[in-house]
């Protein structure tokens, strides 16, 4: 399934027209655009859920919006009350992802994630925040990102393969490997996992990307560009 990534409620509503039914609303599009900032963890909780809002309100529902959670903004109280909000907004999803915080883009130099340990407390603080919320008749789509393969420390396809087989057996709903090395590596992953995958894609020099086609095709269910 192919996600057009959405930066704000104009985007969102045209990719809604354009006939597709999933946007991710990504931080990196969002710093950019409402900031002039780069993705280096310099966008706030609050300034992402006041586009989200925007975003949901704008399509009424009827687009299926996952938000970039970013790390979660912080602690495990943080990440709680980050998911809490995104379900409050409108959003159908969040993803939450291993990275120091604050975060920068995956692309850049110098990236950073935490130990397996402490990446594994942060996905299961969002599992047992979405547990309770559920009770509440709250809920959100959870994708457990880890963006470890190109880190300098705790990194490589192993790890990464790791952390994602660990994602799913606490509970979350998809997982994605951020900078996977080729469809050998992607294919690795997504056999590994039982749980949904995720590729995310984005034009840059140098990178050729994928087809909709070659991504399901290696074992993803979504395809997120942009």
């Amino acid at each position: 399934i192919t996600v057009p990534g959405c930066h704000d409620a104009m985007s969102a509503v045209l990719i809604q027209r354009a006939g597709f039914e999933i946007a991710f609303m990504s931080g990196f599009a969002v710093s950019a655009t409402q900031l002039a900032m780069p993705d280096a963890g310099l966008i706030s909780y609050a300034e992402m859920l006041t586009v989200g809002k925007n975003i949901c309100d704008a399509t009424h529902g009827k687009l299926l919006v996952i938000g970039d959670g970013d790390t979660g903004f912080g602690g495990p109280g943080n990440i709680r009350r980050s998911l809490r909000g995104y379900a409050a907004a409108g959003f159908a999803g969040i993803s939450i992802e291993d990275q120091v915080y604050p975060k920068r883009c995956s692309y850049a130099k110098g990236l950073a994630v935490e130990p397996r340990a402490a990446a594994l407390t942060r996905v299961r603080a969002a599992v047992e925040a979405l547990r309770e919320m559920r009770k509440e008749g709250l809920d959100l789509f959870l994708i457990a990102r880890t963006d470890c393969r190109n880190a300098a420390e705790h990194g490589g396809l192993a790890e990464a393969i790791a952390r994602c087989l660990e994602f799913e057996a606490l509970g979350a709903d998809m997982v994605y490997a951020e900078g996977l090395g080729g469809l050998d590596e992607m294919e690795a992953l997504a056999k590994a996992v039982r749980v949904p995958t995720m590729l995310a894609q984005v034009e840059r020099p140098g990178q050729a990307l994928i087809s909709a086609q070659e991504a399901a095709a290696a074992g993803f269910t979504l395809n997120l560009l942009g």
